[in-house]
């Protein structure tokens, strides 16, 4: 027997995810804020409803991927929100970049309408989400998590489960964004200095993608960086700096210096004053080049 779910918010992540569940042969009904969005779905046999609301009377399983925390709050808590007709033991599976905080709060608002809320935040750029080979980041009720591991499989290319808390699944998305940004600020530093001294960026970026960082971030952000591609975004600047700040709340909870963090905050900040808030994050590298004098 195939799947049925629901999918909520079609952005540049959203919209390649759920193509992907539908070619797997989900029946998938959608709702996105901006109708236009559902369209491409739609000629694919996706359907349409006209509020978050409406999920539960359709499937059991609604997924959701949306720009930031009050979005999603909107789509759960709101009059026509989720959680406002919802059915005993469905499954709302979040892939939002959110504050570890409001996930907390939303596991208990969904347990008092005896939902799950599983937590499910991924790794990768469109394109990734594109080809189904996104990394998840999976946590919560280990019944839930089961429920919708096989349709998480038909978008990624693996699933890491980090417990029974759904909140841990946020923290290592936080983590992981934070370290991205670090690469993203060192490379943007190291090749401003090798260019300054008459090194070529490309021919840096080669010897360090093959032998001290072979890894994808390295070799993407570096490509990105040397090419100059900030346009158009994988992941906009303005989205970035929405991510480093809910890692420094989440960090001023715990009592946790993180003074790198505020560095790349300043960098992004920065970015944002200097009309850069639609281009890639990675054009932070633009202002070390703009004060290195290159």
């Amino acid at each position: 027997m195939g799947f049925t779910a629901g999918f909520i918010g079609l952005g540049s992540m959203g919209s390649p995810i759920a193509m992907n569940l539908i070619k797997k042969g989900v029946k998938l009904y959608v709702y996105n804020r901006t109708k236009d969005k559902t369209e491409p779905l739609v000629r694919q046999g996706a359907i349409p409803l006209s509020s978050p609301q409406d999920m539960f009377n359709y499937c059991d399983i609604v997924f959701s991927m949306v720009a930031n925390d009050l979005a999603l709050q909107q789509i759960c808590l709101s009059e026509n929100g989720l959680l406002n007709n919802s059915k005993k033991e469905a499954i709302h599976v979040s892939m939002s970049t959110i504050s570890p905080m409001l996930c907390k709060e939303l596991v208990e608002k969904h347990k008092e309408k005896n939902v799950y809320y599983v937590s499910c935040p991924v790794f990768g750029r469109p394109d990734a989400a594109e080809n189904a080979k996104l990394a998840v980041c999976m946590a919560g009720d280990d019944l839930a998590k089961m429920k919708v591991k096989p349709l998480l499989e038909f978008v990624s290319q693996s699933i890491y489960d980090f417990g029974h808390h759904a909140e841990n699944a946020n923290t290592v998305k936080l983590s992981g964004n934070f370290l991205i940004l670090n690469v993203i600020e060192a490379l943007a530093e190291a090749f401003s200095y090798a260019k300054k001294s008459g090194v070529q960026i490309e021919d840096l970026l080669t010897f360090l993608t093959l032998t001290l960082f072979p890894s994808p971030v390295y070799k993407n952000y570096g490509t990105i960086i040397s090419n100059q591609q900030y346009d158009p975004p994988g992941f906009k600047m303005d989205l970035g700096l929405k991510d480093i700040n809910l890692l420094l709340r989440s960090a001023d909870h715990l009592k946790i210096p993180l003074p790198l963090a505020g560095i790349l905050h300043d960098r992004l900040m920065t970015g944002l004053a200097q009309g850069r808030e639609n281009l890639d994050w990675s054009a932070i590298a633009m202002t070390q080049m703009e004060e290195s004098g290159i």
